[in-house]
């Protein structure tokens, strides 16, 4: 089996049959940012076609890009390589290695964040860019064992005051590609209540929602994620475990908490796998799922996310099949086709 981008220290591994079953178990991932999941071939090229920079002239170079500081100079990072895509086809080139890539992994299923107002200083349209992403996805659908749904952020940085602009643009791809809205973007400095106005719209429209909260921010965030904007999943919402009572509510509601662990080491919100919470609240029964949030710019995939649980923590191949499932549950499909994924999963471990 050929796996496009795999990041997984080999000498670490703990039992290899196990390994393998858990490189070609079915999965299903729920945070994951397009813009962020690139491969470093396919940047490497379009740094190149579009400009260039001096820093960069081989992989290695590009890939020394992506070692963060903090959560700040991720952000910057990102926006720096956001100037190099420059036409409709760099979208729907990247959406389809993307999609593609992720059927290497054998993720059967992907709800995957996408931010086109990112990119309205390169002179494009929110439509062109939307539409290529679009035609990529359905490519790498069609030529792959795979389905993908896009979640449009609309990035709390571009202001409250403009969010309802922002929906309307994207409302037109509702259920025709889009499935629902996110908020990622800066917790700190623009709170989820700003945005209470344009979540009720968007729930009257037919989308389904997730609130990026708890991450840069503390329990507070995520609070008003749930009690403001009625967010129906959580992206992060790791430092909810700064506030007992919020656990206990997350517990009794079982709201999902879509966790993304070496993305928070890398961001410096935890410093190393011991002291991140994920393993608290999993054992605790909150309604966590494991997901990789932006693969290359953080060096591990969905697989090595799953991979590092059975060899770090010790979770058995049941514990990861729990976690796939849960993804799969939380996910904005429809219970039959839940039902269909799930199934697979259930039916790949019975046989492994």
């Amino acid at each position: 089996m050929v796996i496009a981008q795999y990041y997984l220290d080999t000498n670490m591994l703990k039992d290899k049959k196990n390994t393998d079953a858990i490189i070609e178990m079915p999965k299903a991932e729920i945070h994951l940012h397009l813009e962020g999941a690139f491969t470093f071939d396919f940047l490497f090229e379009l740094i190149q076609k579009n400009g260039g920079d001096p820093g960069i002239s081989s992989i290695e170079d590009l890939k020394k890009k992506f070692v963060f500081k903090d959560f700040s100079h991720f952000i910057q990072t990102w926006l720096w390589k956001n100037k190099f895509y420059r036409k409709p086809e760099d979208f729907e080139e990247s959406a389809y290695q993307t999609i593609k890539n992720l059927s290497l992994q054998n993720v059967m299923y992907a709800e995957v964040f996408f931010s086109p107002w990112d990119f309205i200083s390169q002179g494009m349209k929110i439509e062109e860019i939307t539409e290529a992403t679009i035609s990529g996805i359905r490519r790498a659908e069609r030529e792959y064992l795979i389905k993908c749904n896009l979640i449009a952020d609309i990035v709390r940085n571009y202001g409250a005051e403009t969010s309802i602009q922002r929906l309307n643009q994207i409302t037109p791809y509702l259920n025709k590609g889009v499935i629902g809205i996110g908020l990622g973007g800066s917790e700190k400095e623009f709170p989820a209540v700003l945005f209470k106005e344009v979540f009720i719209e968007a729930k009257k429209r037919g989308f389904r929602t997730t609130v990026h909260a708890g991450e840069a921010a503390g329990a507070e965030s995520v609070w008003s994620a749930i009690l403001d904007l009625h967010a129906e999943r959580i992206g992060h919402g790791v430092r909810a475990i700064e506030d007992p009572k919020l656990i206990g509510y997350l517990l009794e509601k079982q709201i999902p908490l879509e966790v993304c662990i070496t993305s928070n080491i890398k961001t410096k919100v935890f410093d190393n796998l011991m002291e991140h919470p994920f393993d608290y609240m999993y054992k605790k029964g909150l309604n966590v799922s494991v997901n990789s949030d932006d693969p290359p710019m953080f060096g591990a995939d969905i697989t090595d996310e799953l991979t590092m649980l059975y060899n770090k923590l010790d979770y058995s191949l049941n514990d990861l099949k729990t976690l796939t499932k849960k993804a799969i549950e939380a996910s904005f499909l429809e219970t039959s086709e839940k039902k269909k994924y799930s199934d697979k999963v259930d039916n790949y471990l019975k046989n492994n």
